[in-house]
């Protein structure tokens, strides 16, 4: 999915399109005075580019490149990052030849699993993450204990856990039991660790958790360490 000729999109969109920096990077990069098009310093992020101008950031030339997006499913165990000597497996092991340059949109923390999208589209990874856009993540968790109704109430309303405000959207009860209740959660954040901090506070500690769908993308029947090409972004457009 590459750019259509002569179009054009802001200035803060092509550096982010470029894969160089963020959209937030980029507007304080075009504020900071750092960035110029065909020789021209420009302090507007809105400026509007086509793709046959020059674009120099920090005296570098970016190009835009062919856009890659990918649904991965994530096995637990693997740590979502590109580079850790620590850790036995990452996501970079699982990427596919040809794919290179691609990262995580989002935090999946090492214990858990499910839908993980890669790309190399800084506007897209903003879009999807950026707490403004409110896209909404879905997961299967399976908490110890019976979840009660207050609980439920309390996890709407909001906990606080080392400064931060954990909330969930909505909570949806599949199996409730003695010793385990299995729900779908959503929420429109992602801070770290989120859904494990949230249920700890309320005393029901997260067994297992699976991502199951980020905004209009979904695992499917993707098997564990599998990936599929996303073809399909217009929901996404700037």
């Amino acid at each position: 999915m590459g750019p259509v000729p002569n179009s054009t999109m802001r200035l803060n969109h092509y550096i982010a399109k470029t894969g160089f920096a963020s959209r937030r990077a980029a507007d304080k990069l075009i504020a900071s005075g750092e960035v110029f098009v065909d020789g021209c310093k420009i302090l507007e992020p809105f400026f509007q580019v086509k793709d046959n101008n020059q674009v120099k950031v920090s005296g570098k030339v970016l190009k835009l490149k062919q856009q890659i997006y990918l649904l991965f499913n994530k096995p637990k165990g693997v740590t979502t990052t590109l580079k850790d000597r620590h850790a036995e497996e990452t996501i970079t092991d699982f990427i596919p030849k040809g794919y290179q340059g691609v990262y995580p949109v989002g935090r999946l923390d090492k214990n858990s699993s499910g839908l993980l999208i890669l790309t190399n589209d800084g506007d897209f990874c903003y879009r999807l993450t950026h707490p403004k856009f409110m896209v909404e993540k879905e997961y299967l968790v399976e908490l110890a204990g019976f979840l009660e109704a207050g609980a439920i109430a309390a996890a709407k309303r909001g906990v606080k856990d080392e400064g931060e405000l954990l909330n969930v959207k909505s909570i949806k009860i599949f199996k409730l039991g003695r010793q385990t209740t299995l729900c779908q959660a959503i929420i429109t954040e992602g801070k770290k660790r989120h859904l494990r901090r949230l249920f700890k506070q309320l005393g029901y500690p997260v067994k297992e958790l699976k991502r199951v769908r980020v905004g209009k993308f979904t695992l499917g029947n993707l098997k564990p360490g599998q990936y599929r090409l996303i073809r399909d972004t217009s929901h996404l457009k700037s």
